[in-house]
């Protein structure tokens, strides 16, 4: 009998429960985000669908083969200008903002015997436009541009045979 009292009682209990309530409070800001892509026709970028992408252009020289996606537009007595393709997408949220200005700078002073250039525009350590009234999410394709002395070197020309890494900032700004 005993026994039965002790299931009996078993069965009266309850699962307990309790609640709590959180209050979140955020602002939400507008915002726009750069990220650059590769281009199918250039080389593909090392962090691509990022802001902080980067190109190898291999070796390079006025004559011979040249890295899949770079290309050779011009070679004078002068220089030479090796070229590759890449894209950049600025995303826009809550802006009201149609359009974007993109623009670049070298970080610092270009090796001697080189000259970067995105599109048409020479690039500096000073901050130039290279496109005004961009679409907002949508890639935008863009061409890098190297061209190089081919003085000898100590004579204008570039160091030869001597791996380079040259750093360029983008920004769009939201007009």
């Amino acid at each position: 009998m005993a026994m039965i009292a002790l299931l009996l009682g078993s069965a009266t209990l309850v699962a307990q429960t309790a609640t709590g309530t959180i209050n979140a409070t955020l602002i939400n800001k507008s915002a726009i985000s750069l990220v650059f892509d590769s281009d199918a026709t250039g080389v593909v970028l090392g962090g691509a669908g990022s802001s902080a992408a980067s190109v190898n252009l291999g070796t390079i020289s006025a004559f011979g083969p040249l890295a899949p996606g770079v290309t050779r537009p011009t070679v004078t007595a002068g220089n030479y200008t090796v070229r590759t393709l890449f894209d950049v997408q600025v995303i826009q949220g809550g802006l009201t903002s149609s359009n974007y200005t993109l623009s670049a700078q070298l970080a610092a002073v270009a090796p001697t015997g080189f000259t970067y250039a995105v599109d048409a525009v020479t690039l500096t350590t000073a901050v130039q436009t290279i496109q005004a009234n961009s679409a907002y999410n949508t890639d935008v394709r863009h061409a890098l541009n190297l061209t190089v002395s081919t003085a000898a070197p100590g004579a204008g020309g570039p160091a030869v045979g001597t791996p380079l890494t040259t750093t360029i900032n983008f920004t769009a700004t939201s007009n």
